[in-house]
């Protein structure tokens, strides 16, 4: 039986999958249609692995979440049964990777932005590879109208000015705690500012 093995390259990312053909699909001796493994590896992160599945989860929230990004619209996407979710963190992206495995937990990965890209452009490329007959069940790619990036732009933003309006009242609030107060007030006669004078 033949064994396949494909990798894809991006700086910081890379992606490995071994297969093998399809001959009930009519696939050549060259051509992965079924998904043994894959095996993912991101600079500083613990090596990532599964099943088919789980790969699907991680393209269609990646993917998703990456295109949004571009847009300008920055917002939590989840995959099904919550296998994957990458939401915004700062200047960074949190990856969240929950196992099905029962007693194994989450991992957490932070990317920056060229992370990110390299990691986008891994799944791109095995997305389009025609090395592959694979049916990905991952949702199409649908073009953002102006309205609902308009929209989610907005969104986005009185979120992000609602954050720093409570950091900003908890901050004055607790310099306004620090500030000490003296409620005791010098009970001495007053000093006489003038003298009377006699004739």
């Amino acid at each position: 039986m033949i064994n396949l093995s494909y990798r894809f390259v991006q700086n910081s990312s890379s992606l490995e999958l071994d297969g093998m053909p399809d001959v009930s699909n009519g696939d050549s001796e060259n051509i992965i249609g079924i998904i043994s493994s894959w095996t993912l590896k991101i600079i500083g992160s613990p090596t990532l692995e599964g099943e088919k599945e789980h790969l699907e989860n991680l393209m269609q929230v990646i993917l998703q979440y990456s295109r949004s990004y571009i847009s300008g619209i920055r917002k939590t996407f989840i995959s099904k049964k919550s296998i994957v979710t990458i939401s915004p963190f700062g200047s960074s992206h949190k990856l969240l990777l929950n196992s099905t495995k029962k007693d194994v937990k989450p991992l957490e990965i932070i990317l920056d932005d060229s992370e990110l890209s390299d990691l986008t452009q891994c799944l791109d490329l095995l997305r389009f590879d025609p090395r592959f007959n694979v049916c990905w069940d991952i949702t199409l790619d649908i073009p953002f109208s102006k309205r609902y990036i308009q929209s989610s732009i907005n969104k986005s933003k009185k979120r992000i000015n609602l954050f720093y309006a409570i950091i900003l009242f908890l901050s004055t609030s607790s310099l306004m705690l620090l500030i000490p107060t003296n409620d005791k007030f010098d009970q001495g006669e007053p000093t006489k500012s003038s003298q009377t004078i006699n004739d």
